[in-house]
C-alpha cells in the first residue's frame, strides 16, 4: 500500500489534532483543581497545599505549553 503526499498529510495532521484534543481538556481540567488547592492552602495555610499546588502548578505549565504547540501546529497545517 502506498501513501500518497494528500494521505500523509492527513495522517499527520489527524495525529496533531489528537494530541491537541487530549492536551486541551486536560488543561482545563487542571486549571481548575490548581486553582482549588492555592485557594485551600491561603484559606489554611499548611505547607502541604503549597506542595502540591506547585508540583500540579508545574505539570498544567508543562501541559499548557505542549497545548499551545499542537494548536499551533493544527493553525499552519490548515493553510
Amino acid at each position: 500500500m502506498e501513501l500518497n503526499i494528500v494521505e500523509l498529510s492527513r495522517l499527520q495532521f489527524a495525529m496533531t489534532a489528537l494530541y491537541h484534543f487530549l492536551f486541551v481538556p486536560l488543561t482545563l481540567g487542571l486549571s481548575v483543581i490548581v486553582a482549588i488547592m492555592e485557594t485551600v492552602f491561603v484559606m489554611t495555610g499548611r505547607p502541604i497545599w503549597r506542595q502540591m499546588t506547585k508540583f500540579w502548578g508545574t505539570l498544567f505549565g508543562i501541559n499548557f505549553v505542549l497545548g499551545v504547540a499542537t494548536g499551533l501546529t493544527m493553525e499552519f497545517q490548515f493553510g
